[in-house]
């Protein structure tokens, strides 16, 4: 499900409703991909909006602004986002910071509003604004990784 345009100045967004209907678990988180990795976010609002469109208004999602950054990005239900995890294992984790090489990709561990990247049993915050960059041809994360963690 796509992500098709801002909706209203509080950051409604108008998506594709292949597969979301009205009647969706609002608890469930959905996903959406900042760098190649899934971000949950919860909905605080869905409603029909024609027979092909949904209105959904995500937590934390308040601006126009905000709205318009997710433009574009597909919308990831649990299901599609549990096959998703699995595809950065094996990846190479490289502090973006200071280009040093952290270790290899292990695991995801699903913590609700914080997953993270698990690199050789210690788990490093996955959220968008401290992902640098995914290459995916040559299989490496750069993560700016907050001081302390290392």
């Amino acid at each position: 499900m796509r992500i098709l345009k801002s909706y209203g100045a509080k950051g409604g967004l108008l998506v594709s409703a292949a597969s979301l209907s009205e009647d969706f678990n609002k608890k469930e988180p959905v996903f959406i991909e900042f760098d190649g990795l899934p971000v949950p976010f919860f909905i605080e609002e869905i409603k029909s909006h024609g027979s092909t469109k949904l209105f959904i208004k995500l937590e934390d999602i308040d601006t126009l602004e905000d709205a318009e950054a997710l433009v574009g990005k597909d919308i990831l239900l649990e299901e599609e986002y549990s096959s998703s995890q699995d595809s950065i294992i094996g990846y190479t984790l490289i502090d973006a910071s200071t280009g040093k090489t952290v270790g290899t990709v292990t695991g995801f561990e699903d913590i609700p509003g914080n997953p993270c990247i698990e690199v050789e049993k210690s788990l490093f915050p996955c959220h968008e604004d401290l992902i640098r960059k995914i290459d995916r041809k040559k299989r490496v994360i750069f993560l700016t990784i907050p001081e302390g963690l290392l």
